[in-house]
């Protein structure tokens, strides 16, 4: 009975099924100007440790800010990590493969 209070319909049992469960497409979650530049960056530089400079062809520009992070962090650290990136990245940020972090800018 718990199946038809929601809506399924034994006789069309593909209805209104939902067949791509899984995570959304990493590109939604790019800063604008990285999205606009991907593929199309000049060059790179590292400006001291920590913070390099990426330029694109069309001119535009990307700081990133490193930091190094802990491999276990708590639910307090990720949100301070996070009210850091709303407050100076537009809320863009990075996790490395190495679990340190990077700000966007």
């Amino acid at each position: 009975m718990a199946f038809i209070s929601s809506g399924y319909n034994p006789e069309k049992p593909m209805e209104n099924r939902i067949t791509d469960i899984g995570p959304r497409h990493f590109e939604e979650f790019l800063p604008p100007v990285i999205k606009k530049n991907k593929g199309t960056w000049a060059y790179h530089e590292i400006l001291e440790p920590g913070v390099l400079l990426h330029v694109a062809d069309s001119g535009d520009k990307v700081y990133t800010v490193r930091c190094g992070g802990a491999r276990l962090m708590t639910i307090t650290h990720i949100r301070e990590i996070c009210d850091i990136a709303d407050k100076h990245c537009g809320g863009h940020l990075r996790f490395t493969t190495r679990n340190n972090i990077e700000f966007m800018v």
